[in-house]
Order: C-alpha cells, then structure tokens, then sequence
C-alpha cells in the first residue's frame, strides 16, 4: 500500500494511496502501458476470467474457445453452478454497497455519498478525515463522525446473511471485506473466516503505547463526546481502522496467497473495484476452473 506518512495533514492523499476508506487506487503497472489499462482491456480481461465470450471467440477454432462455466450469467445461473456442487470453495469480496440497505452511506455516490457531505467538519478536502496524520493533529473530526455511523447502530441486510448462509453450508473459504462496519461479524459470521481489509470498530490501540482497548471502552468515551485517551501514556485511543498511510492488517497478506488459488468461485458484492488492495483480489485466483461475478 502507497504511504502518506511524509505529507503534512494539509495536503490531500495521493490517490494511489489506500486507507479504511479506500483512496481512488490504480494497479500502477496498468499505468506504465498495460494493454489491460484501458476500459475495454480491463473489461475483456474481467471476461476472460468470467469464461465468457468477449465477442473475439467466435472467429477462434472450437477446441481455443474458452469453457462456458455458467449455464446463464444471471443469479439463477450462479445459483445452479453452486447447487451442482460445482463449487467448494467460495470467496466473497464485499464493500460499502452492500451495507447501504442498513442505512450506512457509502463514500462515493454523488449525492448522498459520505465524501460529499462533510462541510460541517471544516476539513481541508473529505478523506482528510481518515488520514492518518491528519488525526494525529486533529482526532475531533473522526470522532464526531464515528458517533454517527458507530457500529450497533445498524443491522446486518440479507447480502450479510448470503455469505452466513454460504458459510453454513461449509461453502464459504473468506469473506474478504472493505467494510469497517463489523455488521458481518454481527451477520454471525466466524472471525476466521473474516478479513477485514481495511480493519474494523471491533478494536482500538493506543496511537502512542499500543495498550489495546475494546470497543465498547471506545464506544462509552465517543458516545460521551471525548476524544478517547489512554489512561497509562495520554497517547489517543483510536479505532482498529486502516487510514491512508497505514498499512492493511496481517491477516491480509497472510491469507491472500493462501486463499486464492483455491478458489474456485468469487463473488464481488457491493464494491466497485476502484480501491487496493481489494481491487487485486480478483486477479489473483489461478485456478482454471475459477468464476468471477461481480453485482
């Protein structure tokens, strides 16, 4: 992940940078001439991995053209490739579109999107408000903002269920999320199976001594208007969320090159694959026989 460390708090991050947010990431080998780095390379390559026609396979030889893996590209023809057990080993890559039904806004919809309503923090451009030198000089904004989307105050929607429901039929491999929203982990779905990409509320540290705290601890000191402070050092208690600048959590690289090659089926739910590192996920499965469906 790029890092803003050596920006001061005034200057907006680079937006090949990543953060709990997502910055606006580009694969900065596309940038240096890919053929994959236009719309139309992506898009056929997307397709590629789909096992689905581009358009180019009806003039290669029968035996060239690629295996039709789904019946039909629809949701019924997903669910009939996943009943005829054709699948063992499902990956689900989430984010922010799927936890929009519960009522928590996602970062980038014109409108109605968090980015585009924090006038009210006064901050020097919007994901000033989770970067990570900005905090250190400023925590007030982030907090005040945390009270407002704080975690117990949403349910989970039935996309959080699907992949319970996965998991309970012992289908689901990882649950790769964006979301630092916890609602899979109140959704029932088992820590370890949960990667929680750009980290989550469920726990905090110490900025300064690494005393960790739970984030019940946090939630009474926010819900009280404070800015949480550790007892021991005075350092600032701040949530186990990755901000631009930071690097994503272990368990992420720990997982990844574990997981995707035996992936056989994933799922891209309620992101748009604009932010890194999730945004790589989809690339790195190397199994022949992988499906990638992306809604």
């Amino acid at each position: 992940m790029s890092s803003n460390e050596d920006k001061p708090p005034s200057e907006k991050p680079d937006e090949n940078s990543s953060g709990a947010t997502g910055g606006q990431e580009q694969d900065k080998q596309e940038e240096d001439g890919d053929d994959n780095a236009t719309p139309v390379g992506f898009l056929q390559q997307l397709l590629s991995q789909f096992k689905l026609s581009t358009g180019q396979d009806e003039d290669l030889p029968e035996k060239e053209k690629p295996e039709q893996l789904l019946e039909e590209v629809t949701f019924e023809g997903v669910a009939n490739y996943i009943k005829k057990g054709r699948c063992k080993n499902i990956v689900v890559m989430t984010g922010a579109g799927i936890s929009t039904a519960a009522g928590i806004p996602d970062f980038r919809s014109p409108g109605t999107g968090l980015y585009d309503n924090l006038q009210k923090y006064d901050l020097p451009y919007p994901q000033a408000v989770f970067e990570i030198n900005f905090f250190r000089s400023n925590p007030e904004p982030f907090f005040t903002l945390a009270k407002e989307l704080y975690p117990g105050t949403f349910k989970p929607t039935i996309s959080h269920y699907f992949i319970k429901f996965l998991n309970d039929r012992e289908l689901l491999l990882r649950n790769y999320t964006q979301n630092i929203d916890t609602l899979e982990r109140e959704a029932g779905i088992p820590e370890e199976k949960l990667v929680e990409a750009h980290g989550s509320f469920h726990m905090a540290h110490c900025l300064d001594c690494r005393k960790e705290y739970t984030h019940e601890w946090v939630k009474d000191e926010i819900f009280a208007d404070k800015v949480p402070s550790c007892p021991d050092c005075k350092g600032v208690v701040k949530p186990d969320i990755v901000f631009f600048g930071e690097s994503l959590p272990d368990v992420f690289h720990k997982c990844l090159p574990q997981d995707m090659p035996k992936c056989d089926l994933l799922l891209v739910m309620g992101t748009s694959l604009k932010v890194a590192a999730i945004c790589f996920l989809n690339r790195q499965s190397s199994r022949d026989n992988s499906t990638i469906v992306n809604k």
